[in-house]
């Protein structure tokens, strides 16, 4: 039912569960977020394995181009007792709210967009520790916890992709934004064998294919060399 509840019109659970819910079920709304707030059940699982159907089912291993993407958004929290957010900065309203930075994982082709996998990243940055302990540290959500807040940006991803590997979901390609372009990142694509292209941060970082950074290489480069440019000048 939950997996339902975001394509059928309902901006969330509670109407959800107003609306449509008897249509496949007597339960209530109560009964919606006792699950949610269950410890054992592996959302991630569950997500990954819809994944690898469609991606069977579909046979997009013969598509010609396919390409990881990669993508974060803050969502922004609200209330007395928030738990598990941190300071984000929010670039749609460019500000620092409190809330959750999800970063998440797609496949993309020529004829679709298919997500494969998410995470919730928690940094330091006045840090809301959670109102109470799991029941079992050892449950798929606690586990998740701990990989929100001690995992970096770059190794949460790095786990993301790796998954998606392992269960057959393979790419050539792994496109991110400015966010992304990173040492870190660059060196998890090419351990798992993808290429990356990444959009750079304006800045001092120097270039090993020219000796310069992007803004000087941008300045002196013939218009017909920025044309044919080799794709390894992104990454």
């Amino acid at each position: 039912m939950l997996v339902l509840w975001k394509w059928i019109d309902a901006s969330s659970i509670a109407v959800f569960s107003r609306k449509s819910l008897k249509t496949f079920s007597d339960a209530n709304k109560d009964v919606m977020y006792d699950l949610m707030k269950r410890e054992d059940t592996d959302w991630r699982g569950l997500n990954m394995g819809v994944a690898r159907s469609v991606y069977q089912q579909q046979q997009i291993a013969s598509s010609r181009m396919k390409a990881y993407v990669l993508d974060d958004t803050v969502a922004q929290r609200r209330g007395r007792k928030m738990k598990g957010v941190s300071c984000r900065f929010d670039h749609t309203e460019g500000r620092h709210v409190m809330g959750q930075q999800v970063l998440t994982l797609g496949l993309v082709t020529e004829e679709l967009f298919m997500p494969i996998d998410s995470q919730i990243y928690v940094s330091q940055s006045k840090a809301h520790d959670l109102i109470r302990d799991f029941k079992d540290k050892r449950s798929v959500v606690a586990r998740r916890y701990e990989e929100a807040t001690t995992q970096s940006k770059p190794e949460i991803a790095k786990g993301m992709l790796g998954r998606a590997k392992r269960q057959g979901i393979k790419a050539d390609y792994l496109v991110a934004d400015a966010w992304f372009g990173t040492k870190p990142m660059i060196q998890a694509a090419q351990s798992l064998k993808v290429t990356a292209i990444l959009r750079m941060k304006k800045g001092n970082m120097k270039y090993r294919v020219t000796g310069t950074n992007c803004q000087q290489h941008l300045k002196t480069a013939p218009p017909h060399q920025l044309k044919s440019a080799p794709l390894n000048f992104f990454i």
